[in-house]
């Protein structure tokens, strides 16, 4: 990857010509050539490199200071005041969307490129999509809008060639099996805003966060204009950064390491895929989940993604990722891994003669893993709090950001109302509405074993997998959906564990190899404290109707109420 000097924009210079992108991506720049954005593009995708190169790799133990417990700068105006401040316009619109539509509070949300579009596709469940019309946002019909296309079913299959453990593709249904048009779901977000939230509200696309200065009593947001460099004040009651993965209100607040995981992912939505049911061609009916073909080499394990968009527009979209751990020394460049992209699609699946892209996806996808009783991800601070990928919490196995959001979307956005009811908005308080799930900690065991060891055979990573899904295969369908989702039970992980065993008995090695000795201990205390979340859910979920029902509670008593129900049902991270 390029080297990049910082700047007090976050990059000190613009990205490179044509002719730059030309030299060292010539794959890349090929075959976005039919984009008529297409330098729009590679300049998109070379920023996002450059931050992550300047942020995570080269100044992750000296994070910059953006959230200040002073005053504002004298000389600036505070434009406006709102209840809510939100920097990021993809998933932390979505929250702004019940906040000012369900719970009538003034929203400000602000994008440093454009509120309401995103570089990446969505793929759901039904079952998560619903979680919209539960928290009040979309009606059924109003989501129909936003669907591109329903599959009968999804499949994982890991490459087996030189795995001495062979399995079979593992069928899932009501996992990723609804394929959403995601600027078309923002944009009725936009509009649910424009035409239903009190009056003030605010949407500004083309300004980057600065910092925020916190007060007793308010929050004053200080943002650039992207392109006068224009500084602007906008004043609140609370402010979410929903900023994505480089965060840099979560690298402080984290005392640099915000996350200890990522997934660089990259790919296309394409016309002219050759269709048909063999393994490399295109099925409009079909989700791969999760798909490799070949072994893992220069120190990451290659995973594809298929998901079919519209049949009619043809459209289908191809994802290529890695998981890995920050510190690992895998080439992470998106530009990089563009064109592996490129040059090992035809591996995946055929192209036609009139196969062309339509638009590039990609973007780095966080995970934190918990290894001891004080290494938690801190989401809030006083009047600060995380929201999607800037929090970090997303899926251990499909590492999607967006079904962990969703699936949660109705109790973050009620604990958010009544803390900002109730005027708790200190750290503590904030921090009990974060999309952390329970059983996580037991799935990202499993997500380690995606990725090579330093002395791992390059077949290790995909013969381990095809043992953790032949086990699969003899357990109910329930337990894979719930496996994809992280709602596994500790009794079926258990089962699922004690079956792969027995099928590959080099399981309790690999974890040996993935985690250490002190990561298998922390693994093992965090499924422990999985199984008390099971039992606190079974004790208090029985009092959950009583509880909800209760209207005339104190804000604040509403509140930590309400905590424990949404405990009783997913535990926090605390």
């Amino acid at each position: 990857m390029t080297a990049f000097a910082s700047g007090k924009s976050g990059i000190s210079h613009p990205a490179p010509d044509l002719n730059y992108f030309r030299e060292r991506y010539p794959l890349t720049v090929t075959n976005l050539g039919a984009l008529a954005e297409r330098e729009a593009w590679l300049r998109r995708i070379w920023e996002l490199d450059a931050r992550w190169q300047e942020t995570i790799e080269h100044r992750a133990d000296s994070p910059a200071e953006v959230i200040v417990r002073a005053a504002p700068p004298a000389n600036l105006t505070v434009e406006g005041e709102f209840d809510i401040i939100y920097a990021g316009g993809v998933l932390g619109l979505l929250h702004a969307a019940v906040m000012a539509c369900r719970y009538h509070r003034r929203v400000l949300v602000f994008d440093s490129h454009t509120v309401g579009r995103t570089h990446r596709d969505w793929n759901i469940s039904d079952e998560e999509l619903l979680e919209f019309d539960r928290a009040g946002l979309f009606t059924k019909e109003e989501l129909e809008q936003a669907v591109l296309n329903r599959y009968r079913a999804g499949f994982v299959k890991f490459h087996d060639a030189a795995s001495c453990v062979k399995a079979k593709p593992l069928w899932m249904k009501g996992v990723l099996d609804v394929a959403l048009a995601a600027d078309d779901l923002l944009a009725l977000a936009m509009n649910k805003i424009r035409t239903r939230g009190p009056e003030g509200c605010q949407l500004i696309s083309g300004l980057r966060f600065v910092r925020a200065y916190v007060q007793p009593d308010r929050v004053t947001v200080e943002a650039e204009d992207a392109r006068s460099g224009a500084r602007r004040l906008f004043a609140a009651r609370l402010f979410v950064d929903s900023t994505g993965t480089n965060s840099s209100v979560s690298r402080q607040i984290n005392d640099g390491r915000s996350i200890t995981h990522v997934c660089p992912t990259v790919g296309t939505v394409a016309r002219g895929f050759a269709r048909g049911t063999d393994q490399d061609q295109v099925d409009f009916g079909v989700g791969e989940i999760l798909v490799s073909t070949e072994d893992a080499r220069d120190h990451r394990q290659l995973i594809w993604e298929g998901f079919a968009g519209s049949p009619a527009r043809d459209e289908y979209t191809t994802y290529l990722f890695f998981y890995d751990s920050v510190d690992s020394p895998a080439d992470k460049s998106l530009l990089a891994l563009f064109e592996r992209y490129f040059e090992t699609l035809p591996n995946y699946k055929r192209r036609g003669s009139n196969w062309r892209v339509r638009k590039p996806v990609f973007g780095f996808i966080p995970s934190f893993h918990h290894h001891g009783w004080h290494n938690r991800k801190h989401t809030a601070t006083d009047r600060v709090m995380l929201v999607g990928d800037a929090a970090g919490l997303s899926s251990p196995l499909t590492f999607c950001g967006f079904g962990s959001h969703v699936r949660n979307l109705r109790r973050l956005t009620h604990l958010t109302h009544l803390a900002v009811e109730a005027n708790l908005l200190d750290e503590r308080a904030l921090s009990e509405i974060n999309a952390y799930e329970p059983r996580v900690a037991q799935m990202a065991a499993l997500a380690e074993f995606m990725r090579p060891t330093p002395k791992s055979q390059p077949a290790a990573v995909n013969e381990t997998l095809n043992a953790v899904m032949d086990a699969l295969h003899g357990l109910d369908e329930r337990v894979r959906r719930d496996l994809f989702q992280d709602r596994m039970t500790f009794s079926a992980f258990r089962s699922l564990l004690g079956r792969t065993a027995k099928l590959y008995p080099r399981i309790f090695q690999r974890v040996r190899e993935h985690l250490g000795a002190r990561g298998t201990f922390w693994w093992l205390a965090n499924i422990a404290e999985a199984v008390l979340s099971e039992r606190r859910e079974r004790t208090e979920a029985v009092t959950a109707g009583s509880v909800l029902a209760e209207r005339d509670e104190a804000a604040a008593n509403e509140f930590a109420r309400h905590v424990n129900v949404y405990r009783g049902q997913q535990s926090t991270q605390d």
